[in-house]
């Protein structure tokens, strides 16, 4: 990915999460808001019902006792006008009153009739709310709410925590869908391209096979002729300009078959064919070839036979390709070997040579039609070789390093077609 595409990546995956945490920390604040005044209203309940109870003079030691353990309270306790404890929970009657615990003016009030709910005091950083409400008799009603009471709100603030972190986690896959969706939209868009520049060649190649093949075929016959025509004493020069203007035909007729052969999809004639047999066949249709310029072809396949479904024919073709790109780039010493393997999923050609290697500002383009890092190269052989190989639901990958000494090219067909 470009680093543009990585930028842009980014910016939407934050974007994104931006606009997620928003929402959800809005709609946190909201909630918190909500359950906060829940549990006031509630605290507000129970401390004004509790202190009508406790003015008709029943047992306010055992009611008490019942609020704290029923509502989860920290405390509840009575104290009067001298701030004496008359009856309490965790604060007994008669124990003194810790003024730290107590906010006297709310206190004070609370015994001229005005009942109050706020904070009150922090144990251990945990927010402890007091209540005040009066009751008859110059007394006043204290409860204290602390980190059970206001559970609820931890829950909620649980649960906000929780879904920060899955919307990171929704903004990264985002980021990761992203990243795979633009990436496939360029791979279609360069397999679009290469769909053009093949109707091009298409188009080409039906103009040169109307124009060219047939007087090409009239000027071999024609060459044949005149040098079938010269006398014996002839100069053996002038055999070899005629030899020689044979084999420029046929490398032009070579050249038209291959634009033809990119261009039109024929039907594939598919049998099982032993692929360890097809590449030692190749190895010595080419030895003669390769000998000429001074490399050399071995084959090597696997003690098990290797069988695929595949058109015989168009596969002999894209391997001679591969084969005669090795020998032709590596040229004088070069070693090529076409190896054959197989897993349960597919069946591997792979040839290798030890020439100069695949042309590192090349690596990206080499499969596209007129490319290619050989002078005098038509650049269509392994765009024909590909192309072939995919027709047959296949790939042919480029599996050594680009810039470095020798290249590896693999061809990967399924063992069984459906």
């Amino acid at each position: 990915m470009t680093r543009g595409r990585a930028l842009a990546v980014f910016t939407a995956a934050a974007a994104l999460l931006v606009a997620l945490n928003t929402l959800v920390y809005s709609l946190y604040r909201s909630e918190v808001r909500a359950v906060s005044a829940t549990l006031e209203d509630r605290l507000t309940a129970l401390g004004a019902t509790t202190a009508r109870w406790l003015a008709t003079g029943g047992d306010a030691g055992s009611l008490l006792a019942a609020l704290v353990a029923e509502n989860h309270l920290e405390d509840a306790y009575v104290v009067d006008a001298a701030l004496r404890v008359t009856a309490g929970v965790r604060t007994h009657a008669g124990s003194p009153l810790n003024l730290l615990r107590v906010d006297q003016d709310r206190l004070a009030a609370a015994l001229d009739g005005h009942a109050s709910v706020g904070a009150g005091y922090s144990v251990d950083n945990a927010r402890v709310e007091t209540a005040y409400f009066a009751v008859a008799t110059g007394r006043v009603l204290a409860l204290e709410a602390g980190a059970e009471f206001h559970a609820p709100t931890e829950r909620v603030r649980t649960t906000y925590l929780v879904t920060v972190g899955v919307s990171v986690l929704v903004a990264l896959l985002f980021g990761l869908g992203l990243g795979l969706a633009l990436r496939a939209l360029e791979r279609t868009r360069l397999a679009h391209g290469r769909a053009e520049r093949l109707a091009a060649v298409g188009q080409m190649a039906a103009m040169v096979a109307h124009e060219v093949r047939n007087p090409l075929g009239t000027l071999r016959g024609q060459v044949e002729l005149a040098c079938e025509k010269l006398a014996p004493e002839a100069p053996p020069r002038e055999r070899e300009r005629f030899t020689e203007m044979i084999g420029e035909i046929d490398r032009i007729n070579r050249l038209t078959e291959e634009f033809l052969g990119l261009a039109r999809d024929l039907p594939l004639d598919l049998a099982p064919a032993e692929l360890g047999a097809l590449a030692a066949s190749i190895a010595r249709e080419l030895e003669v070839s390769a000998r000429g310029a001074g490399a050399r072809i071995e084959a090597v396949a696997p003690p098990a036979p290797v069988v695929a479904s595949v058109d015989a024919g168009k596969l002999r073709q894209a391997l001679h390709n591969l084969v005669l790109n090795a020998v032709q780039v590596g040229g004088a010493g070069t070693r090529v070997q076409i190896d054959v393997g197989a897993n349960s999923a597919c069946a591997r050609v792979t040839v290798t040579d030890d020439g100069p290697g695949v042309p590192a500002e090349l690596a990206a383009t080499l499969f596209e039609p007129f490319v290619t890092a050989r002078p005098g190269g038509s650049g269509l052989g392994l765009a024909v070789a590909r192309r072939v190989v995919e027709r047959h639901d296949g790939a042919l990958v480029l599996e050594s390093t680009p810039g470095e000494r020798g290249a590896r090219f693999s061809i990967y067909l399924p063992v069984r077609r459906s």
